[in-house]
This record gives structure tokens, C-alpha cells and sequence, in this order.
């Protein structure tokens, strides 16, 4: 694949409004519109190449534009939020990326109404500070809330499909809807977005009155335990494989973490990305990692996982833009 440097376009700095370059259908987001936008630093990772187009929306409204905009000129069309549970290509991403930026979050009686940008950790703690409790589980979760909802994010045997109300939902024709949560089809790490081409809005959760040093000692508790098994100063996506769907193990679910360990995964590096010392199931970059050093040292763990325990592990952590050609 060419590389997107190579391409003969507007620098990343320059404006829309040179009126220099710029294809037909971008006209409605010039204002903020850039050209070859180097994702790595939006990532947790720190991994990936450009965007070949690159449009922060930062009001539902801007998101709602970007997205009906690009599906009408039939412009591949990438959603980014806080990318913590994504691994973007060396090669970048073609088309529009669109970085959700709408990070709003008010108290509606004991509900709490979230934006989809907004992270999921800025949720937990504004539910902390109202004093409703609920949502604890959730302390310590890498992502925006709206790929919390997209994936039914979730811990301790608990999900987001137990605290939210309703979902507002871009539909793949470009029509807003509100949702209930009952016709999400939430599964473990799943929703019905991704078969209904939906796309999270916003949302609700409902929550109950409590204790306000109850839950923030619950809270800390929850984050202390994070603390132990992910990495304060190196890159990572965090868990990078689901947890292996068991009805009679603790919570319904096998830890891949304890799978890997078992294949002694935490000896493992590839290039600079590696294995984190205190989890099995995280991948850090070591600094300089690419996204074909990630790509390599997770098909060697599933590879180990596989020929020791005949199970195949499924990634958690999305992979957007070209896949590599070597």
C-alpha cells in the first residue's frame, strides 16, 4: 500500500479554507477538516500511521453531520473515540476518520445522560461525586462511553447492559433514534450496533441513591486492583483478548490472562512490543512498536493457547485501517 505521506494533498496544517485540494464532498467540514492527521497520539498504544482525512466533531449535531455527510458521498468513514481499544495500521487509515469529541455529562433525577465521546471513567466519577451507586464495576475501564455501550464493557460480573436505560443511536440510513435497552442485544463484549450498522449517540444509565464514602470507597478499591495489572508508564490497549465464555467458572468467564500464563506468554516480545510482566493478557509498547509488531505477538499467543488448551482466543482490541501486506 502507498503510503498516505506519499499522497499530493493540503498539509496537516493547513485550513480548509485555501480552497486548495480539497474533495467535493468535504465542503460541510472544512472548518476543522485536516489532511494526513498522524493518529498515534490519540491512541492509548501509541501506535499507527495518518488519517488521510481527519475531522474532530465535538457537538452530536458536528458528529451527526460528519457521518450522513460521508455515507452520502460513500467515503470510508472510521469512528475513533478515546482510543484505548484500538490498534490503527502502520499504514494509516483511508477515507475520513471521525474523532468523537462530544464529551457532555448531566444528572437527569437518578439517571445520568452521557455523550458517546465522554470517557466511561468520567462517568464513573460524576456518578461518584451525585453519590448513586451503580455503576462501581466500572471504575478503572479504559474507553469513551460510547464504545463501553458498543461493546457491553463490563467486569466483575457485571455489564453496562445492567445500569443503562437507553441508547441514542445514529441508524444506518442516517436517522437519530432513542433505543431501549432491551432491544440492544447485548452479549458478552457485544451489542446489536454492530449488525444494525448503529452508531452510539448518547445514553442513559439509571442508578440508585447511596452512600457517597460507600462508593468512593468502592471505587478506589476497584481502581487499586486495575492498578496491579496494567501499566502506568507504558503504552497499552489493556486487555487485548476476551475472556473465554464459561457458564460454571467464577463470573461465566475463563480469564485469557490465566490461559496465558500458563503458556508462559509474559517471556514474549516481537520488535518492541512485548508482554506486560504483571499480566499475561496485556501488550505494551516498549517504545517504537509498530502495529506489526502488536499484529505478531498476539497471533504467537493465540498460537500457544491453541495448541496447549485447543481454544481460540478472540481479540478485544480493534484493528482499523489497511491490514499489513507483509
Amino acid at each position: 500500500m502507498k503510503p498516505l505521506h506519499s499522497l499530493t494533498a493540503p498539509a496537516v496544517t493547513q485550513r480548509a479554507d485555501t480552497g486548495g485540494g480539497w474533495p467535493a464532498w468535504s465542503a460541510p467540514l472544512r472548518e476543522s477538516l485536516r489532511y494526513n492527521q498522524p493518529l498515534a497520539p490519540f491512541t492509548t498504544l501509541k501506535i499507527g500511521g495518518p488519517a488521510e482525512w481527519y475531522y474532530p466533531a465535538r457537538t452530536i449535531a458536528e458528529f451527526v453531520m460528519a457521518l450522513n455527510t460521508a455515507r452520502d458521498a460513500q467515503v470510508p468513514t472510521t469512528l475513533l473515540g478515546d482510543g484505548s481499544n484500538v490498534l490503527i495500521s502502520d499504514d494509516g487509515i483511508r477515507g475520513l476518520v471521525i474523532h468523537n469529541r462530544c464529551f457532555a455529562i448531566a444528572r437527569d433525577g437518578d439517571a445520568i445522560y452521557s455523550e458517546a465521546g465522554a470517557l466511561l471513567a468520567a462517568l464513573v466519577e460524576r456518578s461518584r461525586t451525585e453519590a448513586l451507586t451503580g455503576l462501581e464495576f466500572a471504575a478503572g475501564i479504559y474507553g469513551s462511553v460510547g464504545g463501553a455501550v458498543f461493546g457491553n464493557a463490563g467486569a466483575y460480573g457485571k455489564s453496562m447492559q445492567d445500569v443503562l436505560v437507553s441508547v441514542e443511536v445514529l441508524t444506518r440510513e442516517g436517522a437519530r433514534r432513542t433505543v431501549p435497552t432491551g432491544e440492544m442485544g447485548f452479549a458478552y463484549r457485544s451489542s446489536a450496533c454492530a449488525a444494525n450498522g448503529w452508531t452510539v449517540l448518547s445514553c442513559r444509565v439509571a442508578l440508585r441513591p447511596g452512600d457517597g464514602n460507600a462508593i468512593t470507597s468502592e471505587v478506589n478499591r476497584i481502581i487499586s486492583i486495575r492498578a496491579t495489572k496494567l501499566p502506568a508508564d507504558l503504552p497499552s490497549a489493556g486487555s487485548y483478548f476476551k475472556n473465554i465464555e464459561e457458564p460454571t467458572a467464577e463470573y461465566g468467564k475463563i480469564p485469557a490472562g490465566k490461559l496465558l500464563e500458563q503458556v508462559d506468554a509474559k517471556s514474549l516480545r516481537v520488535g518492541n512490543a512485548g508482554v506486560y510482566e504483571r499480566h499475561a493478557n496485556v501488550i505494551v509498547n516498549l517504545g517504537g512498536a509498530t502495529a506489526s509488531d502488536i499484529l505478531a505477538l498476539a497471533a504467537e499467543m493465540k498460537r500457544r493457547v491453541r495448541e496447549r488448551f485447543g481454544i481460540e482466543l478472540q481479540s478485544e482490541v480493534r484493528f482499523l485501517g489497511e491490514p499489513p501486506t507483509t
